[in-house]
């Protein structure tokens, strides 16, 4: 499947059942290791989830290897591609590294330096026509086992 937003080929990632059987489950999950947009494919079958520009967020590193006084952000395309190893966006990783509750925020002054510039590095992969809710739902990929929209 090829990005929407970036053009980049898209990755399928792997999709964990529901924490409660009551809640819905997605069938398929897409994600893009150059921009960081998302596509999801599931919870109904006409249904698709494609998290806009403004609502991209960095949630904060989380390790006991990590220095508390410094605030790195969570790599979600490194996690999904290195089998469970996590990852800061500035290239420190080991296994147990995983996503805080807690956002990071490159604003607050002790954000990682390396951190903050990554992230401004994917910010600004997503073209201006694209941010603000101007993304528009997809067809099912090639193999998908989605009926037609």
């Amino acid at each position: 499947m090829i990005c929407d937003v970036c053009g980049h080929e898209m990755r399928r990632m792997p999709v964990a059942e529901p924490p409660m059987r009551w809640e819905p489950a997605v069938k398929e999950r897409w994600f893009c290791p150059w921009c960081y947009a998302w596509t999801e494919f599931g919870y109904d079958p006409r249904e698709v989830s494609r998290p806009q520009y403004g609502y991209i967020s960095w949630g904060r590193a989380e390790s006991p290897q990590l220095p508390e006084d410094v605030a790195h952000a969570y790599d979600a395309a490194y996690a999904y591609s290195a089998d469970g190893v996590g990852a800061t966006l500035c290239g420190i990783a080991h296994e147990g590294l995983d996503a805080s509750p807690y956002p990071f925020v490159a604003k607050w002054p002790n954000a990682c330096e390396a951190c903050k510039e990554a992230v401004a590095v994917i910010d600004a992969r997503w073209p201006l026509e694209m941010r603000n809710g101007n993304r528009v739902s997809p067809t099912p990929p090639p193999g998908s086992d989605w009926p037609p929209f």
